[in-house]
C-alpha cells in the first residue's frame, strides 16, 4: 500500500478499516477450561479479532467493480513500518545537512 495516498483514499471512501474475526492456532493455557483429551500447551482453534484495511478495486480494462483488496493489519507492523520511514528521512536529513556544507565550502573557492 502506498500509505501517502491513505487519506484520500479514505476520503474519497476506496479504503476503509473494519474489525473481524479469524481462526488462529494457539495452545492451551493453564486457565483454559479444556477437554478431558487435551493438557496445557496443546493446540486447539481459537476465534481471534483482526484488523482489516479493504481497499476498493477494478478492471483496468473494463471498469467493473472488483472484490476489494483486503489485507490484515497489526499496531506492531505498522509502527515498525513508520519508524523505517522515520530512520529514512532522518538518513536523508543528514545526507542534505552534509550536501549543505560541502556547497557552502564550494561556493566559497
Amino acid at each position: 500500500m502506498d500509505w501517502s495516498k491513505y487519506s484520500a483514499l479514505k476520503s474519497g471512501s476506496k479504503a476503509s478499516m473494519s474489525e473481524g474475526v479469524k481462526k488462529e492456532a494457539v495452545k492451551y493455557v493453564k486457565d483454559d477450561d479444556m477437554p478431558e483429551d487435551k493438557k496445557v500447551g496443546d493446540v486447539k482453534e481459537a476465534e481471534v479479532k483482526a484488523i482489516y484495511l479493504s481497499q476498493k478495486r477494478w478492471d483496468a480494462d473494463s471498469g467493473d467493480a472488483m472484490d476489494d483488496a483486503k489485507m490484515e493489519l497489526s499496531l506492531p507492523a505498522l509502527e515498525a513500518e513508520k519508524a523505517r520511514y522515520d530512520a529514512d528521512m532522518a538518513r536523508a536529513k543528514a545526507q542534505s545537512d552534509g550536501l549543505k556544507a560541502v556547497i557552502a565550502d564550494f561556493k566559497k573557492i
